[in-house]
């Protein structure tokens, strides 16, 4: 039934509360005419306890929704490793539950964290979600509260390549950075550029993302959004790392900044 609506949805029949009526109209013709007909299927259908007792509801989507099952025997881990502080002056490292680690800045204005979580989502539903976020210069909108010129995390793909991984992940840009009323941005994709994380192949991408819509006056027009894809350790076959970050203001990190993070990249000790 669910799947029912969203196929309405998907392809314009139904709008949320203008057409409910219609809809219970439609299905109920649809439920109508199965029983008429009678389901082909019935005869190698389970009994209802059976049935009842095998199904399970799906899990919802999160930061680290895969698709495909992992491989039989790929160690798998549910939270990440704690993290360690660092020394003054030293980069913060940020342990994820794939088995990889990025480092930020341990400095004012940054909250290192693998525990935090950030997700989108539209009326056209869920878009991305990511895990083992850190931020930059939170709240620095006053009128936005939660605002923060930058964003890095990390989410895990099964059964696709490195390529299709953080192709699929960039893609997503005009939907992240899109206001409610679904006005989207420019986008500009850049790359592929292949490298290596701890001598293993790396792929990254970067849309440059303008004419952002703006909610205050103190948001930004411009931003980036860079996406890597590598083989994973653990939790999935592959690792998608993101750095969401805006450009053009005061404070806005220097492209210099995001490459040192991307390149802090490597296996967890």
């Amino acid at each position: 039934m669910v799947g029912f609506f969203r196929l309405l949805q998907k392809y314009g029949v139904l709008k949320p509360l203008r057409n409910i009526a219609l809809a219970v109209a439609a299905l109920a013709a649809v439920m109508t005419l199965v029983l008429w007909v009678g389901n082909p299927y019935t005869e190698n259908a389970q009994a209802a306890e059976e049935a009842a007792s095998s199904w399970a509801p799906p899990p919802p989507p999160g930061p680290s929704t895969t698709v495909a099952p992992l491989p039989p025997g790929f160690p798998s881990m549910e939270f990440p490793p704690p993290m360690i502080e660092a020394p003054d002056g030293q980069p913060q490292p940020v342990p994820t539950k794939f088995g990889l680690t990025y480092t930020v800045p341990n400095d004012e204005g940054w909250r290192p964290s693998n525990s935090g979580v950030m997700s989108w989502s539209d009326d056209d539903g869920y878009v991305a979600g990511y895990g083992a976020v850190s931020d930059y210069a939170y709240n620095y909108c006053p009128e936005d509260k939660g605002s923060t010129l930058a964003d890095m995390g990390a989410t895990g793909r099964n059964g696709v390549d490195l390529d299709s991984a953080a192709r699929e992940a960039v893609s997503k840009a005009d939907r992240l950075f899109s206001d409610e009323d679904d006005n989207k941005p420019k986008v500009e994709i850049r790359g592929p550029f292949n490298f290596e994380i701890s001598g293993r192949p790396a792929v990254r991408y970067t849309a440059a993302v303008t004419d952002i819509p703006r909610d205050y006056s103190c948001d930004p027009t411009r931003a980036e959004f860079d996406v890597v894809a590598t083989p994973a350790y653990s939790t999935a076959e592959v690792m998608v790392f993101m750095v969401k970050h805006h450009v053009g203001l005061p404070d806005s990190l220097s492209e210099n900044e995001v490459d040192t993070i991307i390149r802090s990249l490597n296996k967890t000790e």
